[in-house]
């Protein structure tokens, strides 16, 4: 199966590359969570990847909590 490429701008003459497997459902979540993070407009590697880091830090603080009832 052919891998998606998705092209991801960074500042206004650089871009990544990231290829993704459609069968692969880890590679499509993280995909998205670079797409959103491109739609932000980064201006520098170091930028896209620190914004990339926040978004990642705040799902996972989300996920995986459980509410019980206290005693």
């Amino acid at each position: 199966m052919e891998k998606e490429k998705i092209t991801l701008p960074i500042g206004g003459n650089k871009a990544l590359i990231f290829e993704a497997d459609p069968a692969n459902k880890e590679e499509q979540d993280f995909a998205k969570l670079c797409k959103d993070v491109a739609a932000t407009k980064p201006q520098s590697l170091q930028d896209f990847f620190i914004r990339l880091n926040d978004l990642q830090q705040k799902q996972s603080t989300g996920v995986g909590r459980k509410k019980g009832r206290k005693i």
